[in-house]
């Protein structure tokens, strides 16, 4: 039986799937994948709380390594003073207690080993599926962008349909128009002006 990351893990990838099969089509189900983004953001923050109760279940497990690991010290110290008093029963009590917490403080690594391999594990896969979140997130944006375009052509549509000589003026923006063309006039150079009436001058 699937675990709840990859029955999450193949909805994600369900969902790609139909977004990339939906945009071939030139459909745009923006509706349907709003959904499927709240469903999955619901579960990703279920996620979120199971891990951070698998950290704090972590952090008590380290703690009850600790203790079993400084009672199985105590114990087996205290195995040493009784046999020194020749308290036999009591030497043999605390050796009792002193293996049977040695046993819990193996158990416990053993067990906090397993607990950190298996929450790594989950974590690398929440970061996953967030990240597919997000692209199911920017999908979301894509479409409604599609969406709208489709509405407003539509409604375009709509407005030339009901005046089919409708036309829209456009008119040049100042900074860009075209400047009216002027006959460009060079200046006559002001000596050979002169001259020539000193020649006209001469010539009567």
């Amino acid at each position: 039986m699937k675990n709840v990351f990859d029955q999450l893990n193949d909805f994600a990838n369900q969902m790609m799937t139909e977004v990339k099969k939906a945009a071939e089509q030139g459909e745009v189900p923006a509706k349907k994948l709003v959904r499927h983004i709240r469903i999955t953001e619901s579960d990703l923050k279920e996620i979120d709380r199971l891990l951070e109760r698998q950290r704090s279940l972590l952090s008590e497990l380290t703690q009850k390594q600790d203790e079993a690991k400084e009672l199985a010290d105590k114990r087996f110290a205290q195995v040493e003073i009784a046999k020194q008093a020749e308290e036999q029963e009591l030497a043999e009590r605390a050796a009792i207690e002193s293996k049977h917490y040695g046993e819990q403080f193996r158990f416990f690594e053993e067990l906090i080993v397993e607990t950190k391999r298996e929450l790594t594990q989950l974590e690398r896969e929440a970061l996953e599926l967030k990240l597919k979140l997000e692209d199911l997130q920017n999908k979301r944006y894509e479409w409604m962008m599609r969406e709208n375009v489709s509405n407003l052509k539509s409604k375009m549509n709509q407005v030339l349909e009901r005046e089919p000589n409708a036309t829209i003026k456009q008119e040049e923006h100042p900074f860009t128009a075209a400047e009216p063309d002027v006959e460009e006039q060079t200046p006559e150079d002001d000596i050979d002006s002169r001259i020539a009436e000193l020649e006209r001058r001469f010539q009567k």
